[in-house]
């Protein structure tokens, strides 16, 4: 998944100093916030917005978190401005299936990121409900949860990104900084380290969608 394009961190990273971000930089970068998304939703087990907040506060009690959850706050306010709807209470947790809820909101979250140039893809979301539904007993997310859900995500994994990029630019020496200044930004950054350390590719597999061409 492209959660950001090399563009969007070459414009982020500029901020700071000139400086662009080698390719394996970028694809972790992508991999850590795949795994924060996941993380995100296992914590949560719940697509409801005030449920993400709780889970994305688990995950990163810092300041960070905090900041982010702010940010989410704004867009999710504009997107009921924009529909004229109200937040929904509706507890889905007993219903709640992790690997399709995961899958389904990274697809979201790509596409709904301003930091890269992916639009919506229907045909994957057919390809993971067709796939997903295979499964006895497994119920889809509902659909009335997950624009807003996708949308708070996003938000959140933007700001992330933001930061992430503006502490590897300020302590890279290089006019590309390669992964390894990536890991450095990540380890000297108090906001986002007790997050990061615990990050081992648990993930596996999952950093690489069947579902998208």
């Amino acid at each position: 998944p492209v959660y950001i394009s090399s563009h969007s961190a070459d414009v982020i990273l500029s901020d700071i100093r000139p400086i662009k971000l080698q390719r394996d930089a970028l694809h972790a970068l992508n991999v850590l916030l795949d795994e924060f998304l996941y993380r995100i939703l296992s914590a949560a087990t719940s697509l409801a917005t005030d449920k993400l907040r709780d889970g994305l506060l688990t995950v990163l009690p810092t300041s960070l978190g905090k900041e982010a959850l702010l940010e989410a706050q704004v867009e999710l306010r504009a997107y009921y401005d924009r529909v004229h709807g109200t937040p929904s209470w509706e507890d889905d947790s007993k219903t709640f299936y992790l690997p399709w809820a995961f899958e389904l909101l990274r697809l979201k979250c790509v596409a709904f990121s301003t930091l890269n140039d992916s639009d919506e893809d229907p045909d994957a979301e057919v390809r993971l409900h067709a796939s997903m539904s295979r499964s006895a007993g497994v119920t889809a997310p509902r659909a009335n949860l997950v624009p807003p859900a996708a949308l708070y995500l996003a938000a959140i994994l933007e700001h992330i990104l933001s930061n992430v990029g503006r502490v590897a630019s300020r302590d890279s020496s290089r006019v590309t900084a390669p992964i390894q200044d990536l890991f450095t930004a990540l380890c000297e950054d108090s906001t986002v380290y007790p997050l990061f350390k615990t990050m081992k590719g648990t993930l596996g597999p999952l950093t690489d969608s069947q579902y998208t061409d």
